[in-house]
């Protein structure tokens, strides 16, 4: 039985040559034993997973063709469900792997597939690979995935190659943004030592800080309990035990003792005074995953122990945000603080469609029923590390490229993020969009018609189109380009044929006149928008409306009559992401 090796936990990366770094994934250590007459999925504790991940299983069977005279060959990964390329849900994987039932199986294998994240080769053509080193291990498996065609990264697949960094600085970047569980480092020359647990192969775990005031302790398990406040009652953060040095937990127990009362056998209460700062990867509804003391907070009162303080801490915010004035109202049921946590949470893939990009935002600074201003130059009092680029009026037009520049944004309060449709390297757009604008959102239902009549247009000419809503009362269909393969006037004439079809097929319900008094009760199809210098919503900026609702990335099936705009706001979206994933990181 297969026995996976393992990585020492360490708190830094060492400092000497040789060692490659990975992303730490968050989910099942997982062995894939691929031949010729079966295909076998193994725990690291020898569970046959097979059953419980039938997707993982097709995708080889779909794929075995390509790679049949290398086999039998045995893999070792992780088997996630991911939420972006680096982050995987680690609470999805543990509800997957609780089913037993085939048909829930089978549902959840199609609705939030699973991914077998790929770090290394055991063996090929039945041949061990154990004592190579892992420099030519890796090789070895870049070549098995180039035959597999499967050498970049595609959400679409079910298995997929961990990627490879040279670099800590760049891969810390990376788990930073995403959040990611942490780094895995690995010596170039180590062989598989396996079933053991070696120095060769080390982890480094992103640990997330919250703090909390310890309000008991038991003296049979030797965990304390830790409190929070919310809403001015102290409520339950979750238990803590490892971690702290002998002399001051001994403190801690004396205070306790002294200053406590014994409720039963071996549970002693305390009232609220001893802060303490706790290193996790999770805290919620009570349980803190993987807690362990990090420090004293000796110059914090229990009062300012709170739940926003924690979720703030989970944040991981970048060390040059302080969010200011977080309890001022922007929209009528959100501060300052949940909107910057909200742009935190889609951060990792909200950026990338603002990166390179020339930004236009919208800012309210007192909240959305108050004044508000187009922003696309950088002002005086920005931050350094802010970039921009030239732009034609002898200004410098913003660029968002980092996680930093979106909370900055975030704190000054820009709700809204517009961009071009094509980057600042290129003159030629990355992707069309049709704008779909109904009178009013009673009659949104036209938007509905409009861009399923687009999807079996543009599907009929080979494109694959992705939908989103405005955030306000449309649709928006994005179809993605191939680099440099359609110039603008290209898009234009090929998008003003599709928007003609539309409006001489059902001249009652669309048309393309710009004038909106001219337009009656008819649904807008917009493509004279989609042109050098004009902007489109980005996916998952929020719109400046009182239920505070988000551009929001669909997936086809949900583009029907029940559909409703404002479904979708900053309080559910980073819930929805978790649960289905972005439609749109399948483009």
């Amino acid at each position: 039985m297969w026995k996976p090796m393992l990585p020492t936990l360490v708190e830094d990366s060492p400092k000497q040559q040789n060692w490659t770094y990975e992303v730490k994934y968050d989910g099942f250590r997982c062995g894939l034993e691929w031949s010729k007459d079966q295909i076998k999925l193994w725990s690291r504790n020898g569970t046959d997973l097979t059953p419980s991940f039938p997707e993982v299983i097709a995708w080889c069977q779909e794929h075995q063709e390509l790679i049949e005279d290398q086999l039998p060959i045995f893999l070792d990964g992780e088997i996630v469900v991911l939420q972006t390329k680096y982050q995987a849900i680690f609470s999805l994987i543990q509800q997957r792997g609780r089913l037993k039932s085939m048909d829930k199986i089978k549902k959840a294998s199609k609705d939030r597939p699973a991914t077998f994240m790929v770090f290394d080769l055991l063996s090929i053509n039945g041949t061990s690979m154990a004592k190579k080193d892992f420099k030519d291990r890796r090789k070895q498996l870049e070549s098995l995935f180039n035959h597999l065609n499967a050498s970049d990264f595609q959400f679409s697949e079910q298995i997929n190659l961990v990627e490879s960094f040279n670099n800590l600085s760049d891969i810390q970047d990376v788990v930073d943004l995403h959040q990611g569980e942490g780094i895995v480092v690995k010596q170039e020359n180590s062989t598989y030592q396996e079933g053991k647990r070696t120095k060769e192969w080390l982890k480094i775990k992103n640990y997330r800080i919250v703090s909390g005031v310890i309000t008991g302790w038991n003296t049979d398990n030797d965990y304390f309990d830790v409190e929070i406040l919310d809403e001015n009652e102290l409520v339950h953060l979750g238990k803590v035990k490892n971690g702290f040095p002998d002399y001051g937990k001994n403190t801690l127990t004396t205070f306790i003792q002294q200053n406590g009362q014994k409720i039963n056998g071996f549970s002693w209460e305390v009232e609220p005074s001893v802060c303490i700062d706790i290193n996790c990867l999770n805290a919620k509804d009570g349980d803190i995953r993987e807690p362990s003391f990090h420090q004293f907070r000796f110059d914090l009162d229990p009062d300012e122990c709170t739940k926003e303080q924690v979720d703030i801490g989970l944040a991981q915010l970048p060390k040059e945000i302080e969010i200011s004035k977080p309890d001022k109202y922007l929209f009528p049921e959100m501060n300052k603080r949940d909107y910057v946590l909200y742009l935190r949470k889609v951060a990792p893939i909200l950026l990338p469609r603002l990166k390179d990009k020339r930004l236009t935002m919208i800012r309210y600074p007192d909240g959305i029923e108050e004044h508000s201003f187009y922003q696309k130059h950088l002002p005086d009092y920005a931050p350094d590390y802010i970039q921009t680029i030239a732009g034609d009026d002898d200004e410098e037009d913003i660029l968002c490229q980092d996680l930093r520049s979106l909370l900055w944004f975030g704190n000054h309060a820009a709700l809204e993020f517009h961009v071009p449709f094509h980057t600042i390297y290129s003159e030629f757009p990355d992707e069309m969009v049709f704008d779909l604008d109904p009178p009013s959102l009673k009659q949104f239902s036209f938007a509905v018609i409009a861009a399923q009549l687009i999807k079996d247009m543009v599907e009929h000419q080979g494109y694959t189109p992705y939908v989103k809503t405005s955030g306000r009362t449309g649709l928006q269909v994005h179809i993605p380009l191939e680099p440099k393969s359609m110039s603008f006037d290209d898009t234009r004439e090929f998008m003003e044929a599709v928007a003609n079809v539309l409006v001489e097929k059902y001249p009652d319900s669309f048309t393309i006149e710009r004038l909106k008094k001219n337009r009656g009760n008819r649904l807008y199809v917009d493509y004279i928008q989609h042109a050098p210098g004009k902007t489109i919503v980005a996916p998952y900026s929020p719109r400046a409306t009182k239920e505070a609702t988000v551009a929001t990335p669909l997936y086809w099936d949900e583009v029907n009559e029940q559909l409703d705009p404002r479904d979708f706001t900053i309080k559910n979206i980073p819930n929805r992401l978790k649960e289905k994933g972005c439609p749109f990181l399948r483009t």
